[in-house]
């Protein structure tokens, strides 16, 4: 478990964070699943640092074998993918991550696969992806327990400052799981100077 958390820390100091005042507004939703919501928050969220070679790198665990992989594109396009494995007797459960972006810096889409197994494994893997989720939006959200929700397999949709996540199983298998992000457009890292 600190192995985990030291692998958090780097992105959490990078992403930055703050307590802002928040409103957050339920809307229901035409499902088959009467766990799915939409929230959706109405206050600006605080601007992430940009996402570079070093905070992918950063995703890592260092208990890991496998190390997160940062591709860029020469037309500023880039990608950042990572697969940690969690061994169990039988089965082998996992996260994975895929975050893009379409500009130099700025995410625009992920993706988290997560693939459970025991009990003990839907714990760890929902904590692991809640961290992964924090470290990309800033833990500052309506969704103060999304460890808990990830593990329990709890379908969501929440929209908030631009971003949108949405937690869905798979239709073919009981123990996978996708939490899909996006982002509309870029928050500014900096307030514009004041006049004089």
């Amino acid at each position: 478990m600190n192995t985990m958390l030291a692998a958090i820390v780097i992105p959490f100091i990078l992403a930055g964070g703050g307590d802002v005042g928040r409103t957050a507004v339920v809307l229901p939703l035409l499902s088959q699943s009467p766990s799915v919501q939409l929230v959706q928050l109405n206050a600006p969220r605080e601007a992430v640092a940009d996402f570079n070679a070093l905070r992918c790198k950063g995703i890592g665990d260092l208990s890991s074998p496998n190390k997160p992989v940062f591709t860029e594109r020469g037309n500023g396009e880039w990608e950042c993918t990572y697969l940690q494995e969690y061994p169990e007797t039988g089965h082998t459960p996992s996260v994975f991550l895929q975050i893009r972006g379409v500009e130099a810096g700025v995410w625009s889409s992920f993706r988290l696969k997560l693939n459970f197994g025991s009990l003990l494994s839907r714990q760890v893997l929902g904590t692991r992806a809640a961290n992964l989720v924090y470290a990309l939006i800033g833990n500052d959200t309506p969704m103060r327990e999304l460890d808990i929700t990830l593990a329990a397999g709890r379908e969501f949709e929440i929209a908030f400052g631009g971003i949108t996540l949405k937690y869905r199983q798979e239709r073919t298998d009981q123990t996978r799981f996708n939490v899909f992000g996006t982002q509309k457009g870029r928050v500014p890292d900096t307030a514009p100077p004041a006049p004089e």
